[in-house]
């Protein structure tokens, strides 16, 4: 039985094997521990620094601004916003993410606390 770090490494490696140029992975590190999180990083940055596209759709923010370049953020179906990973912050994806951007606050009365 393979780990989820191996099932994750066997799936990079078939588009190694079949010269994809594009690879979509979806949740890679969920549920991986530490040491298997980081080859799986580390075997995405190898295939971008040969030409291959990689897309992750993921909620972990640390592992997307490890190995991205580009980040586009989507809420509901729908584009919310497109950043340079460089350019931006966890604190903004998320305020994008949830529809609010950092400093946005919701006063909320004595009666509701």
């Amino acid at each position: 039985v393979l780990s989820g770090g191996q099932r994750q490494a066997v799936a990079i490696s078939r588009s190694i094997y079949w010269n994809a140029k594009l690879l979509i992975m979806d949740e890679p590190t969920a549920a991986l521990g530490v040491a298997e999180r980081e080859k799986v990083l580390n075997l995405v940055k190898t295939l971008s620094s040969h030409g291959v596209s990689v897309i992750i759709i993921s909620h972990q923010m640390h592992d997307v601004f490890s190995v991205a370049t580009r980040l586009l953020v989507m809420r509901r179906g729908k584009k919310v916003a497109e950043r340079i990973t460089k350019k931006t912050n966890t604190d903004e994806v998320v305020g994008l993410i949830v529809g609010s951007l950092p400093g946005d606050y919701i006063e909320v009365s004595e009666e509701k606390r």
